[in-house]
């Protein structure tokens, strides 16, 4: 697997460990996006935003896009698909949750 792809795979699986540890609480998608720089996965804006979609695409998190006082917020919570995953009880090729 070239490594791309599998740093691909570890972000999503990074992500979906820090939903699950505020779970049942969504999550801000910037304070997602500082989490994971803090982990030493370097992203863009760009970048970050295309890990939550596919992670939605797939069911493994849900986006809630909300308008406070004019600030626009997107929040993020694993779903109980992707809590399946992270268990082991679900497997899918684009994620690699063991780091």
């Amino acid at each position: 697997m070239d490594a791309k792809k599998e740093r691909y795979r570890r972000i999503r699986g990074a992500i979906l460990k820090l939903l699950a540890y505020e779970h049942p609480r969504p999550l801000d998608s910037k304070v997602l996006h500082v989490l994971l720089d803090d982990l030493d996965y370097r992203l863009t804006d760009e970048e970050c935003q295309s890990h939550l979609v596919y992670l939605a695409e797939k069911g493994f998190v849900t986006i809630q896009r909300r308008k406070c006082s004019g600030v626009r917020l997107e929040m993020a919570t694993i779903s109980p698909k992707g809590l399946d995953v992270l268990d082991g009880f679900a497997g899918d090729i684009g994620v690699d949750v063991r780091f």
